[in-house]
């Protein structure tokens, strides 16, 4: 019986965009248009990785930072354009294995389609792959593993990232599997972020891409890893999960049963676990024109696993956006207080009445729900129940290309671009298969000089 890891490399290394059924290429572009549309909008939030890019990963000049359009190393354009992509919390989700896997492939699969002047056609493949191949991975692990301290976006986000390099180098199936096996070695990530409220969250996306493509680069040299990387004895299943039960879950209707399609798209910059209640709660305030003072008390039931997920039950003190995030008290709270769920809010940390709120709200375990699934309860000083619950469907989040392009649009006020360069944004990502070359869709990233240096490849 051949491993996980060959048959993953094996896929990964003959797929090519004949085989992709429609649904998955459309899906794929929507994904697509809302991470490139949420790291337009997330400059405000992302101040530091591409400053150190630009000093320590600034040779050779071969991919183009979204920041400025400069060319850094592919590794470091991996690095901070993912950084800047998941600024917001507001990139895409994989539910079934927790993991923003927009964020960890597209940076990297950018930076080597760049590289080697790929076509859009080759980049969509390789994305859709890297988003197979990191979300196959992690379902039925991750809720395993997050429990055990690891954050499962890095810790499967690498697989991703190295499968979408490695098709894009044209690897065969064995240095795929090599590649596969170097990134089992490279996973990694602490969910400690989200509990003290610290900034390695921002990077974890970066890390992975970064370490995707050193895998796939040290394979393409002719490097051999493990071929049970995953699932061997001292593997990464057994190391990351103290398990390998389930670990041939991963290849399950491989190549009939696409995972692109299981991926959600955030309207509001939180945490996927809390963009249903936000929702509610906007929906509360508009029905009964609620103010906080009326408010005696407000319960989120949540699925047992996201309850207790790092960070998401907690009142502060905060101290980085990354913890009012995750909050569900305090994304309760602000959204009540200012009607609305904004990037800005988040970073209200020391605000006395949306510390007082957050006091008044309570996270709840509710184990007859599934996933995804939430119920919120407002109790007013009247005595009033008020109360929303949301059922997870099939579609919940799912947005449509068109969906997405007006929710990218509605970001167009916190974006340094025109309204014209949105436009433009969503015509190239709507043609994406049809480029010859993915540099065109590297200068809806970035504008004036740049979007010249970017478009005649030449360096800054």
């Amino acid at each position: 019986m051949k491993s996980i890891t060959t048959e993953l490399g094996e896929f990964a290394a003959r797929t090519q965009f004949a085989d992709l059924p429609a649904e998955v290429v459309d899906r794929a572009k929507a994904c697509l248009l809302h991470n490139l549309g949420v790291a337009l909008a997330g400059r405000r939030a992302e101040p530091l990785a591409h400053q150190l890019v630009a000093r320590f990963y600034a040779l050779p000049h071969e991919a183009t930072l979204f920041w400025d359009g400069s060319k850094v190393s592919a590794e470091g354009a991996a690095l901070a354009n993912a950084a800047l992509m998941h600024a917001r919390t507001q990139d895409d989700t994989h539910f079934p294995s927790s993991t923003h896997t927009g964020s960890t492939v597209i940076p990297a699969a950018l930076a080597m389609a760049e590289v080697q002047h790929s076509t859009g056609e080759e980049f969509l493949t390789a994305m859709v792959l890297g988003y197979e191949i990191a979300a196959r991975i992690g379902t039925e692990y991750d809720t395993i593993t997050t429990p055990r301290g690891f954050r499962a976006t890095s810790s499967y986000g690498v697989f991703g990232a190295a499968a979408a390099t490695a098709h894009l180098l044209k690897l065969n199936a064995d240095e795929t599997t090599a590649a596969l096996g170097f990134a089992a070695n490279l996973a990694g990530g602490l969910g400690q972020t989200w509990v003290e409220g610290s900034s390695e969250w921002r990077y974890h996306v970066g890390i992975a891409g970064r370490n995707g493509i050193f895998a796939a680069r040290i394979a393409a040299s002719g490097a051999v890893a493990a071929s049970a990387s995953l699932e061997g004895v001292a593997g990464f299943y057994a190391a990351f999960g103290g398990t390998v039960e389930f670990a041939r879950a991963a290849l399950v209707d491989l190549g009939k049963q696409w995972k692109v399609p299981e991926v959600t798209l955030k309207p509001y910059p939180v945490c996927a676990i809390l963009q249903s209640p936000v929702a509610m709660m906007l929906d509360l305030v508009s029905t009964y024109d609620l103010k906080p003072a009326q408010v005696h008390e407000i319960v989120l039931e949540l699925n047992p696993y996201e309850a207790a997920y790092p960070g998401s039950d907690s009142v502060g003190p905060f101290s980085d956006h990354g913890a009012t995030l995750m909050s569900g008290q305090f994304c309760m709270a602000l959204t009540l207080i200012e009607r609305k769920a904004t990037i800005e809010g988040l970073f209200r940390f020391d605000d006395p009445s949306l510390n007082e709120l957050t006091q008044r709200v309570r996270i709840v375990s509710n184990d007859t729900f599934q996933p995804l699934s939430s119920r919120l309860t407002v109790t007013t000083v009247d005595g009033r129940k008020l109360s929303r619950e949301t059922v997870a469907t099939p579609t919940l989040h799912k947005f449509s290309f068109e969906e997405d392009a007006a929710l990218v649009r509605r970001l167009l006020p916190e974006m340094e671009t025109t309204a014209e360069g949105v436009e433009r944004l969503i015509q190239v990502v709507s043609r994406v298969d049809r480029l010859q070359d993915v540099r065109e869709l590297l200068t809806c990233m970035t504008g004036g000089e740049a979007t010249a240096r970017v478009a005649t490849g030449a360096k800054s």
